[in-house]
């Protein structure tokens, strides 16, 4: 059984104390990983840390086998606890493409687990567990588990499970599970499919292996033999997302044309091919290469892609990989491997990173991409393009990036745009913003020459400290040079404020131009960790740099630290092409922006300078702004109910503001984002 996203918390909403251990979660996301009980010691660490969540546990509600409790969320491992009614069974099910291990606190329990004869799912093995052991299981297991005259269980999954299936014994089908479910068949209308259907998709796969429910398929085509030991043969490793947005069919078909070519020019390497549905598909896929010991010598994405890469899911529930979780995955490269990511604007951003992290050249597009029927220039494939046998992903010149002349440009044989090879390079300094701290912090000393960005965070202050009766206690994530903060504390705003940047050049300017405000400290923040007690402020702020920051992690550290009825403040600039509705609010923004220079002579000086050095110019390539939809869904979706507010506009760009209102103590749905 696992625990889904939408049931997902930690112990901070069971009211419990800290956070377990950072050293105590990487062991036993390690251990979980393996898929195998972990040793004696682990076990007893892992119970006394969760002994509160343990004792506490509720009884299970009327008709349900267990009740269900995450105790700690995150994306690489989640640690749930259920309390069983005597006798109680689940459902079969799987968990997701995660792995992971199960601990019998208290009673014994019964386990079965099942596999394929043909379009069966069959009891293969029975398994008693008496209390006190733990045991583990891989992401190909379906299993369900019965209590005795009592049972308390802990569980650990690795990666946190995004959804499962429930198998429906009696009804021969599979339902597919994402939200605030547990291992048995839920009320209510769910996706179905029927287990005769997943067979023949095996079978007509060719892949000749049991089947498996969609969101977890992963179809292996691999080529014959050769001289070498299949162990040293170098692996060359395609897949293509099955659900996000339109064109999963033509990524299939675009995917397998690749496999074949790719299969047809090195015939010393096993090709695969695999068909992804979320984040957890593809971490178990570098699970399995890892522990069969293969290594990857050529990666190569297929699909959608988003500011910070790869996107899975849906539209409805969208995955992708924050950085700090790129960071964290173990991807088995062979020495020279190279990665490939064919998907819309990977060069900008994404690929430099990927090369960084992994080490290994990586490859990605610059502009957007489109199917064609020829892979050197673009030609129409017609109105059914998953229909072919050849069919290419290629970036050529288009309406989105060229305009009306780019999308006659195209349709009038376009030669595709080469991929962008990125080398895996230190991070540039010149890319932060240390070398143009001096310049920042001169043009920026009296913040509110952004007069709308100013007005907007001074009404919510406002507001806020009217309801709590009280200055408010602020962190600033991504402060720069203190300036905001000094001039709310000079309001009066401010009970105590703390400005976190990462560029140690902009915190000393912070720290030596507060020194006459008491109230305010700055440190530099160390990865997305926000260095502060639980429930400790009302109010964190991201000011014209929530675009830099990893935001699921820094989401989770948010509603860690804001206390009770805290809030959620971003202010930032993205990127939107002017519309027709938008004229009036650009007319004004012009207006003021053309006033400017007579209203902050000195700023329009010392801005021109900032924004005309070359080291600006080049952290501004690295750090491109983001569309204004990927803020939109973001933040919208968490926070439901509140929306993002225009304050300013260019006919490119524009300034968006959002307050998430009151928050209750809890977590954020680690999802990622479009």
């Amino acid at each position: 059984m696992v625990g889904t996203s939408g049931a997902r918390g930690d112990r901070s909403d069971a009211g419990a104390g800290g956070a377990p251990p950072a050293r105590l979660l990487a062991r036993l996301a390690e251990a979980a990983a393996a898929g195998s009980a972990p040793p004696a010691a682990l076990l007893a660490e892992l119970r006394t840390a969760f002994a509160p969540e343990l004792e506490a546990a509720a009884e299970a509600p009327e008709g349900d086998p267990y009740s269900r409790q995450v105790v700690h969320a995150a994306p690489e491992v989640e640690v749930m606890v259920a309390r069983w009614r005597p006798g109680a069974r689940c459902a079969p099910h799987d968990h997701g493409g995660s792995s992971g291990f199960v601990v019998a606190v208290e009673g014994s329990f019964a386990e079965v687990r099942y596999g394929w004869t043909g379009a069966d799912l069959l009891p293969v093995e029975e398994l008693a567990h008496p209390a006190g052991e733990a045991f583990g299981f891989g992401p190909e297991v379906v299993h369900d588990m019965a209590a005795g005259s009592s049972g308390l269980s802990l569980h650990v999954y690795a990666p946190a499970p995004a959804h499962m299936h429930v198998y429906d014994l009696d009804a021969g089908e599979v339902l597919d599970l994402v939200g605030d479910f547990g291992a048995w068949i839920p009320a209510g209308e769910h996706p179905r499919t029927p287990f005769a259907d997943l067979w023949a998709d095996a079978e007509v796969a060719g892949t000749g292996a049991a089947p498996v429910a969609e969101a977890s398929t992963t179809e292996a085509t691999e080529l014959p033999a050769t001289e070498l030991p299949a162990a040293e043969r170098p692996v060359i490793w395609v897949a293509h997302t099955t659900r996000y947005r339109g064109g999963s069919a033509e990524f299939a078909t675009a995917a397998e044309t690749m496999r074949r070519e790719l299969a047809a020019d090195h015939p010393e390497a096993d090709v695969e091919l695999h068909a992804l549905d979320g984040k957890a598909d593809l971490v178990a896929e570098m699970t399995r290469l890892d522990a069969a010991g293969r290594c990857i010598a050529e990666l190569h994405f297929v699909g959608h892609a988003g500011m910070y890469g790869p996107m899975f899911g849906s539209v409805d529930w969208p995955e992708q990989f924050s950085p700090h979780e790129w960071q964290a995955l173990e991807i088995p490269f062979a020495p020279g491997a190279t990665a490939w990511f064919h998907a819309c604007r990977t060069a900008r951003w994404f690929a430099p990173f990927f090369a960084r992290t992994f080490g290994v050249t990586t490859y990605g597009n610059q502009g957007y991409t489109t199917v064609s029927a020829r892979k050197d220039r673009f030609a129409w494939a017609g109105r059914t393009p998953e229909a072919r046998r050849d069919l290419y992903l290629v970036a050529v010149p288009g309406k989105k990036t060229h305009g009306w002349a780019g999308s006659v440009r195209k349709y009038a044989g376009a030669a595709v745009e080469p991929m962008v090879a990125c080398s895996p390079e230190p991070l540039d300094p010149t890319k932060s913003y240390d070398p143009v701290a001096e310049l920042y912090d001169r043009a920026y000393v009296d913040i509110r020459v952004r007069e709308a960005e100013w007005a907007w965070v001074t009404a919510h202050a406002e507001e806020a400290r009217a309801a709590l009766g009280r200055p408010l206690r602020v962190v600033e994530v991504g402060c720069g040079n203190g300036a905001l903060l000094r001039q709310l504390d000079e309001r009066g705003d401010l009970g105590s404020g703390v400005g976190l940047d990462d560029s140690a050049g902009m915190v000393e300017r912070a720290a030596s131009r507060s020194g006459d405000h008491p109230n305010l400290r700055f440190d530099r923040i160390v990865g997305p960790v926000i260095d502060l007690p639980d429930a400790s402020v009302d109010v964190a702020l991201s000011f014209l740099s929530f675009r830099y920051l990893d935001w699921d992690p820094l989401m989770a550290e948010v509603r860690r630290v804001l206390a009770p009825g805290g809030r959620l403040w971003v202010v930032d600039m993205v990127e939107r092409p002017v519309r027709l509705r938008d004229v009036a609010l650009l007319a004004r923004s012009t207006l003021t922006h053309l006033r400017m220079p007579k209203r902050h002579p000195q700023f329009a000086v010392d801005l021109q300078a900032l924004t005309s050095h070359p080291d600006w110019k080049a952290m501004v390539r690295h750090n491109p702004i983001r569309a204004e939809h990927e803020y939109r869904w973001y933040l919208e979706s968490r926070f439901p109910g509140q929306r993002l507010e225009v304050l300013t506009a260019t006919t490119t760009q524009r300034v968006v503001a959002f307050d998430s209102g009151p928050l209750e103590r809890g977590a954020t749905a680690p999802l990622s984002y479009p």
